[in-house]
């Protein structure tokens, strides 16, 4: 059973839909195709000889994992839950043995979803890298990289072009995942804070009992050390500490 992920705007740049089926076409017959917690599409769809979009397997009764992580009405446990199984997805992809490593790129909350059985599961994965591959060799558009001065100030670690997009490697990917992770605790859009209140609200996070280990992985993605992946410090996050760890709350305290 089979889905049909429509691409609205797909003549428009016949380019971009074929370096899609490049990288879709690679990841279909990869060592990636193993995982069950990726939703890779599996072939073109194209009607009167326009391409239309991907064909991909139906995951039925699914929720998207942003809703469910910004929905107050979901427990910070069950939000713990999620943001683990997403590390763990990230560690299971590093450790795949293939000639051409696949980056996620744009890695955020909304291109995952969680299925009936509470299994998280990436989707939009044509948006993703594959490293080496012939014909990816430019940067792409991703939602917590574009335009973000901060990565473009650390070359050594971000590969940014003059327009503001960021060729995708590991430490970008958990750069994202970080951002996903501070979103959920501060309820607001992390990688577009200003540098000092970046650093104020860790120090904050501090305070209110963050474990130091978590927090040097978030102190350390906007310098030249080598990005982390934190999925194993989620479980020592108090289960009360969602309120307190708002950005407003924060501003409140402080006196913004």
């Amino acid at each position: 059973r089979r889905m049909l992920f429509k691409y609205l705007d797909a003549q428009d740049d016949e380019e971009v839909m074929s370096r899609k089926e490049r990288v879709l076409e690679y990841l279909n017959h990869s060592p990636y195709k193993q995982l069950e917690e990726l939703v890779i599409p599996e072939y073109a769809v194209r009607v009167d000889s326009s391409f239309a979009g991907f064909a991909m397997p139906l995951i039925e009764n699914h929720r998207n994992l942003g809703t469910l992580l910004h929905s107050p009405k979901v427990s910070f446990p069950q939000k713990k839950q999620y943001l683990e199984q997403l590390g763990a997805i990230l560690d299971k992809v590093e450790r795949i043995d293939s000639p051409h490593r696949m980056i996620f790129a744009d890695l955020n909350e909304y291109n995952f979803i969680v299925d009936k059985d509470g299994i998280l599961r990436a989707i939009d994965l044509d948006s993703s890298y594959v490293e080496g591959l012939e014909g990816l060799d430019s940067p792409i558009y991703a939602y917590y990289l574009l335009n973000n001065p901060y990565l473009a100030a650390v070359p050594e670690k971000y590969a940014v072009d003059e327009t503001g997009y960021v060729y995708p490697n590991q430490n970008s990917d958990l750069y994202s995942y970080c951002m996903i992770l501070l979103g959920t605790l501060s309820g607001e859009a992390m990688h577009r804070k200003e540098m000092d209140d970046y650093y104020q609200y860790l120090k904050y996070l501090r305070e209110i009992g963050i474990h130091e280990d978590l927090l040097d992985i978030f102190y350390h993605i906007y310098t030249p050390k080598t990005n982390r992946n934190p999925r194993h410090f989620i479980e020592m996050l108090p289960d009360q500490i969602l309120r307190k760890s708002s950005f407003k709350v924060f501003q409140k305290r402080k006196g913004l």
